[in-house]
This record gives C-alpha cells, sequence and structure tokens, in this order.
C-alpha cells in the first residue's frame, strides 16, 4: 500500500513539474532528483539496494522542502507526503 501511494505521488511531482511552475534551475533540479530517486527505489526489487537509495532520497527530499516551503507551498506539500510514505515504508 504505501508504495502506491509513493508512485501517485510521484505522479502528482511529475504533474506540478508539466504544470511549469516558475522554479529556478537549482529547486528543479533538486526535484528531478527526489523523481529519479523515488523512481530507482520503486525499480529495485532487493531491500539492500533500497537503503541507499532511500537514503540519498530522504537527504533530497528534506532539502527540497526546506526550500519550497514559503515560495511554492504546493511542492511542499507534495514533498512532504513523500517524506511521510517513505517513513511508513520504513525507509
Amino acid at each position: 500500500m504505501p508504495r502506491e501511494t509513493l508512485r501517485r505521488q510521484l505522479e502528482n511531482l511529475h504533474g506540478e513539474l508539466a504544470a511549469g511552475e516558475p522554479l529556478d534551475a537549482e529547486l528543479r533540479e533538486r526535484l528531478r532528483e527526489v523523481a529519479d530517486d523515488i523512481e530507482q527505489l520503486l525499480s529495485e526489487g532487493s531491500r539492500e539496494s533500497d537503503a541507499s537509495t532511500a537514503e540519498r532520497l530522504r537527504r533530497h527530499v528534506k532539502r527540497a522542502t526546506v526550500n519550497f516551503e514559503t515560495e511554492h507551498p504546493r511542492l511542499a506539500g507534495i514533498l512532504e507526503g513523500l517524506a511521510d510514505t517513505l517513513a511508513k515504508l520504513g525507509l
């Protein structure tokens, strides 16, 4: 169930990026890193490889959330949801 939630949240993130909300290059790159890490996490089968991807993803989500909270609250909300789902997955 949490992996399905993670997939839906990834779709939301892609939707927000596609909507063209004005973002500077650094913030857009951070979101791409988060999306890439989530896609990798979802495609990996072994829990061992999940651990390194999950750690990197947690760092990316945390940094991105802090940057988005004031200027891009919708994106910050998506990122907070991702963080919650990762915690539920034990990652």
